[in-house]
């Protein structure tokens, strides 16, 4: 029986725009063509929006990264479809090896016009990460310490109106926060660790994981070698899970998912690239059992995906 798995967070398309490859293209994390026969993925591919980018740039980012996408997508129609109603991903991936949706990381595109979210959602955009590191006209990064504008807080509520996820992975703590005051809908942080097994800001604190499983929301863990271990020096899959067991521990079965950081982060040998990921999915079915590794795996995601 393949392995079904849910992958909230890539930068494949922004590495394949930047060196003019497919998703076939040599070293990528995220290569389809490395995809082992038992694997069934549904992956978040995202738009990757820099937030030093001027307006301009940033839309014309926004439109190479969508017809890039486009372009990839028509080209291997007999490995992988696209998931335009999340609704579907499980009967998707009975019929297909891979699905993909598109995300966008970083606000800085919306600018301060609210209405765009209407325009990425006719792009099919299903999930907007809203800052990056630094900061935008909606809110600040980690890098910042600004939180949510009026701007930031009426991009939400657009957000939600629209049923498009909103992805609070790069906020700073301030900003985080700042959302937890308006939002009335679950949201996710589709790539990030916790903060208390490794020390860095890109990580959640124990308080803001309990707030997103209070919320119904996801956390995906992210395989970035700096956020898994103080220094980046992770030696085995076990340094990975070590976040996995203490969101258990905080109450997050139905909350933790996965959210790789493929091709936009250095990963550690264990888990680098797709044809790893039976490896971790053994890994975690071991450590936690089959019923909350389906969970971790795919149905957490799925839940929520299914909820936008």
């Amino acid at each position: 029986m393949a392995t079904r798995l849910i992958d909230l967070h890539c930068d494949t398309l922004d590495r394949c725009l930047d060196e003019g490859i497919g998703l076939t293209g040599s070293g990528l994390h995220f290569n389809i063509a490395n995809r082992p026969e038992d694997l069934h993925i549904c992956q978040t591919m995202a738009i990757f929006i820099d937030s030093a980018l001027p307006l301009d740039k940033a839309r014309a980012r926004l439109f190479a990264g969508y017809e890039l996408y486009r372009r990839e997508v028509c080209a291997h129609t007999e490995r992988l479809c696209v998931a335009c109603d999340l609704c579907d991903i499980p009967c998707l991936l009975s019929g297909n090896p891979i699905a993909v949706f598109l995300a966008v990381e970083g606000g800085s595109v919306i600018g301060k016009e609210p209405s765009w979210v209407d325009r990425l959602c006719e792009m099919s955009v299903k999930l907007l990460t809203i800052t990056w590191n630094g900061e935008n006209e909606l809110c600040g990064g980690v890098g910042s310490e600004k939180g949510f504008t009026d701007i930031g807080k009426q991009v939400i509520a657009r957000m939600e109106e629209n049923g498009m996820l909103v992805d609070a992975s790069h906020m700073n703590d301030k900003s985080f926060w700042d959302l937890c005051e308006f939002a009335t809908k679950p949201f996710c942080a589709s790539h990030s660790n916790a903060r208390s097994i490794c020390n860095h800001p890109r990580n959640l604190t124990d308080d803001q994981f309990k707030e997103i499983v209070r919320r119904g929301g996801v956390v995906g863990l992210n395989y970035y070698h700096n956020f898994i271990v103080d220094g980046g020096e992770t030696q085995c899959m076990d340094d990975l899970l070590r976040h996995l067991h203490h969101f258990l521990e905080l109450g997050g079965e139905d909350t933790v998912a996965l959210g790789s950081d493929f091709d936009g982060a250095v990963v550690p040998h264990y888990i680098e690239g797709i044809e790893k990921l039976p490896a971790l999915a053994g890994a975690i079915e071991r450590q936690v059992g089959k019923i909350v590794a389906e969970k971790v795996l795919f149905k957490n995601a799925a839940r929520f995906l299914r909820g936008m």
